[in-house]
């Protein structure tokens, strides 16, 4: 390995492109003093003095009593596992932190044309997927009237696996087979039901699929296919945080299910 990638991975972890040479500089010299230290590194010793105070600070060197002050690297492989568990630590700490903010900080003013907005792109979809599902406090739906591709399927498992909540995904029963393949990256709190009846449909359409987090929001992810196959440049989400909005897509999407299972049952031979 080389020097210039040890001392980036040494930054990585808080140090300074200083304090990571004199670190290095004590590995490769061993038990020094700040005037051996300042010679080896060709910085004035004031400077020197607050670049090893500082690693002594973050738990990098060690230093002696006895006078003049001399100096040691602490073991890299055990060191670095210390500052990697630190960092993990304020990280959680910070996460809980930033993560609390929508709990306690209410927007003063909303933006009259900001509940729609448009992700275009496998990447954009998901990403904002992640975010409402995650974010999320109570259980999710998501419906989807229409059969999708099998790349939208592992888009959304992959979006709702990773709800704290339930999640309960309501498909078209020509998705069954493809639900099937995806069963070991389904996770215990996502329900699957195979709701809405399977029926001939156009080469060249646009499906819908719709997932509610809450009753004030909904992401719709627009999938579109030409000549029975999936165009995934054209892939397309609509996040909409409008509650009459949502009120009037789940009412919709529960009258076309109960049509189309009207149509079904209908096309069904009696018993006589």
């Amino acid at each position: 390995m080389r020097e210039e990638e040890a001392l980036r991975a040494l930054e990585h972890f808080g140090l300074t492109g200083k304090e990571a040479s004199a670190y290095v500089c004590l590995l490769k010299n061993g038990v020094s003093t700040a005037q051996q230290v300042s010679q080896l590194l060709r910085v004035q010793y004031p400077a020197v003095y607050r670049i090893l105070q500082s690693l002594q600070a973050k738990g990098w060197i060690e230093v002696s009593q006895e006078r003049p002050n001399r100096y040691r690297a602490r073991a890299p492989r055990i060191v670095a596992e210390e500052a990697r568990q630190n960092r993990t630590d304020d990280l959680v700490a910070a996460a809980e932190v930033v993560g609390s903010l929508e709990d306690v900080i209410v927007p003063q003013n909303r933006d009259a044309g900001g509940d729609v907005w448009i992700y275009k792109g496998a990447e954009s979809v998901g990403r904002k997927l992640r975010e409402i599902v995650l974010a999320s406090k109570s259980q999710v739906l998501c419906a989807s009237p229409f059969p999708v591709a099998p790349e939208i399927l592992r888009l959304l498992v992959d979006a709702l696996g990773r709800s704290r909540r339930l999640v309960r995904m309501v498909l078209n029963e020509a998705n069954r087979k493809d639900i099937g393949a995806l069963g070991g990256l389904l996770s215990p709190n996502l329900r699957v039901q195979l709701r809405f009846p399977a029926r001939p449909l156009p080469a060249t359409r646009l499906a819908h699929t719709f997932v509610f987090p809450n009753d004030e929001q909904v992401f719709i992810v627009n999938s579109f296919y030409r000549d029975g196959a999936l165009v995934g440049e054209r892939l397309q989400g609509l996040w909409v945080g409008d509650a009459d909005y949502v009120r009037m897509q789940l009412e919709a999407m529960l009258q076309d299910l109960d049509h189309m299972t009207k149509r079904v049952r209908r096309r069904l031979p009696t018993n006589r």
